[in-house]
């Protein structure tokens, strides 16, 4: 993404002329990039949380806010990926392409709902492993 980007910024400077197709690539990219690793974040439990608050709790009420927290993302995710799907049906069903490769804007939007399942079953499985280890 770096070399697209520095790619562009050179032709725009030196021939006074962008390569347009550069951006569409580079935000998509960074879409589909944040989804990913959003996912591997929940997997090693690597979520933004207080630590500073979050250590001070017990052992049990760090279970409780764990779950809590699970429930939330859970369903926050689960609406963007609902509605992400509905996007992507509506792109498709209406056959909207991109602005500068002319692909189909679904294969761009794709990545919303994909990457909210993947995101789910991390929850999940963060969850999980939670509740089953051991408090002291």
């Amino acid at each position: 993404m770096a070399c697209l980007a520095f790619a562009n910024v050179v032709t725009r400077y030196l021939f006074h002329y962008p390569l347009a197709f550069t951006e569409e690539i580079e935000v998509n990219s960074l879409v589909w990039l944040t989804m990913l690793g959003t996912s591997a974040a929940f997997r090693k439990g690597g979520h933004l949380r207080m630590l500073f608050i979050y250590d001070r709790f017990s052992p049990v009420l760090q279970k409780v806010l764990d779950q809590f927290i699970s429930i939330l993302a859970f369903g926050l995710f689960s609406v963007l990926g609902v509605l992400g799907y509905y996007q992507l049906l509506d792109e498709r069903f209406l056959e909207i392409t991109s602005e500068s490769l002319n692909f189909p804007q679904w294969i761009y939007t794709i990545c919303i709902p994909v990457g909210c399942v993947l995101i789910l079953i991390r929850i999940v499985q963060s969850s999980y492993l939670s509740l089953r280890r051991e408090t002291p």
